[in-house]
């Protein structure tokens, strides 16, 4: 009995360092992807915004003499519609990430049905000493 103790006992430990390992990886895993992600939207920003007002410049320059007003409402309403839809673009793509450490739980979750399956099933031990 002690035995079998000492082996479950044994065998829950390596479950847990194991599961800590893939509960580590994953939490790598994420800060690279969100390091990526910043860095990413940090360039995408820059670029695009610098490329935004040499844009607008260009529009107004064009048309200055002639359509002044209709050229800056237009742009206005360009710009406030692309902010809005980029907002809306960036809360669907938050929204829509894998569960945080899904598979650490996932893992622990068939560890503890295992281990809930071998309690409740006797030994060869303890079935051997019962057939005495």
């Amino acid at each position: 009995m002690l035995g079998s103790l000492k082996g479950v006992l044994a065998t829950l430990l390596d479950i847990g360092a194991t599961r800590l390992e893939l509960a580590t990886t994953e939490l790598e895993e994420e800060r690279v992807r969100l390091v990526g992600l910043l860095v990413s939207a940090c360039i995408t920003l820059a670029m695009l915004g610098i490329g935004v007002l040499l844009l607008i410049a260009l529009i107004v320059v064009l048309g200055w003499d002639r359509y002044r007003e209709a050229t800056l409402s237009l742009l206005t309403f360009a710009f406030l519609a692309g902010g809005a839809f980029s907002g809306w673009r960036w809360r669907v793509k938050f929204a829509s990430k894998p569960r945080f450490l899904a598979a650490t739980l996932h893992e622990l979750q068939l560890d503890l049905q295992s281990l809930q399956s071998n309690l409740a099933q006797p030994s060869l031990d303890e079935a051997r000493k019962a057939l005495r």
